[in-house]
């Protein structure tokens, strides 16, 4: 086995995983995947919200044109926001906590609640780890984020009530 660092057979060398054929493509697809996932959601919630394009924008302090890419289903998407303006997004949109911290994940942004916690930890990995697992079967991932989901309940500080 190589020493860390070392090249040689047996070795990731991360600089020669992103030169492969089709890599860039792949990375582009997946980028395109998630700025279309996160320009949805957005569009999802200002309609939910029943704001125009141009309302949205100046409750984010951005350009409608910029509301109007990030939504946009086809053609050039800008890239995905930084963290003050998602944060901006949701609240001109009035997201909950929840809503908000899953446009943060989509926008490429660790949530707050993963911040709060100082970090990734070995639990989260495990959590993370076994439900991407690719060999469980979708029922066994649907029992184990259950599980999960009524643990958290065990323990949750209950939900501020908007009024």
């Amino acid at each position: 086995m190589s020493a860390p660092g070392a090249a040689g057979v047996g070795s990731i060398d991360w600089k020669s995983l992103k030169d492969q054929p089709g890599q860039r493509a792949v990375e582009e697809l997946e980028a395109e995947a998630i700025a279309l996932a996160f320009g949805a959601m957005v569009r999802a919630l200002r309609l939910q919200a029943g704001l125009s394009l141009n309302a949205l924008a100046r409750g984010a302090g951005v350009d409608p044109a910029y509301i109007h890419r990030i939504e946009a289903r086809a053609g050039k998407r800008p890239p995905l926001p930084r963290r003050a303006v998602v944060l901006s997004i949701a609240a001109a949109l009035r997201s909950d906590a929840r809503q908000t911290e899953q446009l943060l994940a989509l926008a490429g942004h660790a949530p707050a609640v993963l911040l709060e916690l100082g970090g990734w930890d070995n639990t989260l990995a495990s959590v993370a780890e076994l439900l991407a697992d690719a060999s469980l079967s979708g029922p066994a991932k649907a029992e184990s984020r259950e599980i999960v989901r009524i643990l958290a309940r065990r323990w949750a500080r209950p939900e501020p009530k908007l009024e």
